[in-house]
Parts: structure tokens; sequence; C-alpha cells
């Protein structure tokens, strides 16, 4: 039986859902490649420092309490998509879209991984505008989140100093300004997003402590003396490094910092170490949640065809 001939285009929505797949896999490819890179140039100084069997257990769990830390993150986009959409996708196919994007940060450009996540879950039916939205509001609570850190942590440990910096007039006035700016966003949102940009906020403060304490606690380790300033530091230079057009992941613009903040209370050498093990670790931790996405939360991700995304278009 012959069918009956049709004016309709056919569908070419399979054909682009494969390309769109394929330029995944090859961004994800490349983020593995240049990660690798990174850490091939970085294991010369640090093939220097002879660790302990006890040390690398530790380190190794640092990587895992950094991969848990940027969960954070990922619970922040969950909710910033959520907040934007009426009917967003499940939750763990949000929380996919981060854990299989975010290595892909370490590609040259510093976008990649949003755009990758964009064509993720276009998957879903969602329109861009409001996955750009998400990722502005993302963004922006980082700096934001990272700035209020810093100010907590340098009014608990009592240090007016970091690096040539002298924190001690600067921390009053920055904290009032950030934690005014957040109020007045916070306050001047619809009712329905106070909450949910509290919660943003907050969990990105958390992920901020958490790095620095890292640090910290990777400082001691190589060091054997623990450096409480070592905390603000790491997180003022993932600001700097975040905000640095076209450098990948902050490499090298993070640990020069760190030496030059953290000169007058540590040994050159080891701070240079300690930074150098930190990219390590934190490149674990990302690999270590990319494949917790792939091997656990791709298990609960409903396949969504093309004719349903069309229904949900619709509707």
């Amino acid at each position: 039986m012959f069918r009956q001939p049709t004016d309709k285009m056919p569908d070419i929505s399979p054909f682009l859902k494969q390309l769109a797949r394929r330029f995944g896999q090859l961004i994800t490819a490349c983020a593995l490649v240049f990660l690798a890179w990174a850490l091939y140039q970085q294991w010369g100084t640090i093939n220097n420092w002879r660790p302990t069997a006890a040390q690398i257990a530790l380190l190794a769990v640092l990587a895992f309490c950094y991969s848990g830390a940027l969960m954070l993150l990922a619970f922040n986009w969950v909710t910033i998509i959520q907040s934007l959409i009426a009917q967003p996708p499940p939750r763990v196919a949000l929380l996919l879209s981060y854990t299989k994007t975010q290595i892909a940060k370490y590609v040259p450009g510093n976008v990649v991984h949003l755009v990758t996540r964009h064509m993720y879950l276009k998957n879903f039916g969602l329109d861009h505008r409001p996955l750009a939205s998400g990722s502005l509001l993302e963004l922006a609570s980082l700096p934001l989140a990272a700035v209020i850190a810093i100010c907590l942590i340098m009014s608990l440990i009592g240090d007016t100093h970091l690096g040539s910096w002298k924190m001690g007039t600067v921390v009053p006035p920055l904290f009032i300004l950030a934690v005014g700016l957040s109020a007045l966003v916070i306050w001047r949102t619809h009712r329905s997003w106070r909450l949910p940009a509290i919660i943003v906020v907050s969990r990105a403060v958390g992920f901020m402590v958490c790095q620095g304490t890292i640090f910290a606690v990777v400082l001691y380790i190589v060091s054997g003396s623990f450096v409480a300033l070592a905390v603000p530091a790491a997180i003022f230079a993932w600001l700097v490094g975040f905000l640095t057009p076209g450098a990948p992941g902050g490499i090298a613009v993070r640990e020069a910092l760190l030496v030059s903040l953290l000169a007058h209370v540590a040994d050159d050498d080891a701070v240079l170490i300690a930074a150098l093990i930190l990219r390590v670790t934190t490149t674990v931790g990302d690999l270590i949640l990319y494949i917790f996405g792939n091997l656990v939360l791709m298990k609960y991700v409903p396949e969504i065809t093309y004719d349903r995304r069309q229904q949900r278009k619709n509707s």
C-alpha cells in the first residue's frame, strides 16, 4: 500500500537533534582535552612535592567535597529556571543539564558550558529567552555571593590585609553595598521570586565559603600550618579569574593572584604548590560531578520525543 502524497515538509527535527547531540559530544571531548593539557602543564611543578598516602587520601576527600559544593550551584540553576518557567522540565533534567556541561568551562571563551547547557535543554522544548535570562541571573549571583563571603570571613578572622590590599577600611562598605544591593534586587523583584532569590544567593555564598576552606586545607597539607586568610584569598582569586575574559576556568589567573595575596603570611613555594594542587582538586571535582550526572542522574531523566515537545510548546 502506497502512502498518499502530502504537501507537508519533511520532519527534520531528528536530524537537528542528532546534530546537537554530536556537537555536545564534540564540546565535551574538547573540554576533556583542555583539562588533560592543563593538568599536564601543572604536574611538573606539583611533582616536586612528595605527599604521604594520608595526604593523598585527604586531597581525594577534598575533591569530593568540592563536587558536593558544586551541587549547590546546580540546585541554584534549578531554582532559577523553575522560577522563570511556569512548566519547567523535571528537576533531574535541569540538574543533568548542569552536571553534563560544567566541564566545558575549561574550553577557552568561558561561555561554551552555557551554550551547551542551552542546547541540552532545548530538547525539552524550552525557549531561548528564559534560558538566557536564567544564565544572566546565575552569573550575576556569583560575584555578589563572592563579595558577601569575603566580607563575612574577613570580619570573622579580624585580619586587615589581603596582600597589598588594606581590607580594614574596604570590608565594611563592601559588605553594606553587597547586602544592600542584594536586598534591593530581591525587594524589587516579583513577590514570588523573593524567596528563590534569597535561596540562590545563600547557596552561592555557601559554595564560596566551601571553596575557600578547601584551599585553606590544601595549603595546610602542603605547609603544615593553617592560614585563615587563605579562605578569603581563594574566594577573591576565584572572583578575579571568573571576571577575566577568555581565561578558561580562571587558569593561571587564580594561581598567580593567590601567590601575590598570601606572600606576607606564607612561603611563596608552598602557596604556589597549594594553588596548583587546588586546581587539580577542583578539576577532579568537576570530573566527579560530570561522571555522577552521567551515571546516576541520567537514569532518571525521561525521554521526551519530538511530538511531546511540540505538544508542550502548543499548550
